[in-house]
């Protein structure tokens, strides 16, 4: 080795020891530049965050054309599908993919009477509407004989509605938008042929299609007028498919159970409704 070389490779040396100030550290920089030793792979850059806000679409929004006010009749008309258990009755998503069809697919919530923990499989590209808590007004209160109007019907649908004092919602175990802002109302339908006409009240939640993979949504929300109270508590597991993967249909069917751990967000959840009931 020449001496030049020598004394650079001593002063890098005593350099690496820390016996040098940083203005000498610059023999080591360039002796490990010449023989390759500082070229090393850079990190990829992180992914690009993703703003759960953005997913949420407020109820004054249309989605395909077709107000939310709409998509809660369709709704409705959906749940009406279902023969013996209705969605809402569903503890663990078994019938979450039946009568699906169309770019917005529907979740249940519950009649309020269980928490439900649910998986569910969707397809790519599909919004997602739900309710946090809504009604549907048929008829009067047990006693009445008087048929109602659809006005009337709609009168009672909005009174159980503005009765609702908390909703809340976690996306992937982070709080996203505004329970005030996601009300929707629809006219008069019936919900079979034959049935008499109902008018529906309440809060929804539509989202924008998520990524693909898993993702958790959980649902808390409540009502109370006088002695009356409804509590709604609940809680997906979502696998949302990739472009070209199979039928949702048949994947949901082999969802495994949830983990029975996995309820501590909506668990939570209905710990703050009832701590804002106090």
């Amino acid at each position: 080795m020449k001496r030049g070389a020598a004394v650079r490779v001593a002063v890098a040396s005593m350099c690496i020891a820390g016996a040098l100030v940083a203005t000498g550290c610059k023999e080591a920089q360039d002796i490990r530049e010449e023989m390759g030793w500082s070229q090393q792979r850079e990190a990829p850059p992180p992914p690009p965050p993703v703003n759960l806000d953005d997913r949420w679409i407020p109820a004054d929004t249309a989605v395909a054309e077709t107000t939310q006010a709409q998509w809660a009749s369709r709704w409705w008309l959906w749940a009406g599908r279902f023969d013996g258990k209705a969605p809402y009755q569903d503890r663990d998503g078994a019938r979450c993919a039946l009568h699906q069809d169309g770019p917005v697919w529907f979740l249940a919530g519950t009649d309020g009477s269980f928490d439900a923990v649910r998986n569910c499989t969707i397809p790519a590209d599909r919004h997602l509407f739900v309710p946090l808590i809504a009604w549907s007004v048929a008829g009067g209160e047990p006693g009445e004989t008087q048929a109602l109007s659809c006005t009337q019907k709609q009168q009672r649908a909005a009174n159980l509605a503005d009765h609702v004092y908390t909703g809340l919602v976690l996306l992937d175990g982070r709080p996203i938008g505004q329970y005030q802002r996601m009300r929707a109302a629809g006219g008069c339908f019936a919900v079979a042929s034959g049935d008499a006409a109902v008018a529906t009240d309440g809060y929804w939640l539509m989202l924008k299609p998520l990524p693909p993979g898993q993702h958790t949504l959980a649902i808390a929300a409540a009502y109370r007028e006088g002695p009356r109270q409804v509590l709604q508590n609940f809680q997906y597991t979502l696998e949302v498919q990739g472009a070209g993967s199979p039928d949702a249909a048949e994947a949901s069917a082999d969802a495994p159970e949830s983990d029975a751990g996995g309820f501590d967000d909506a668990a939570d959840l209905a710990d703050g409704v009832d701590a804002a009931a106090e």
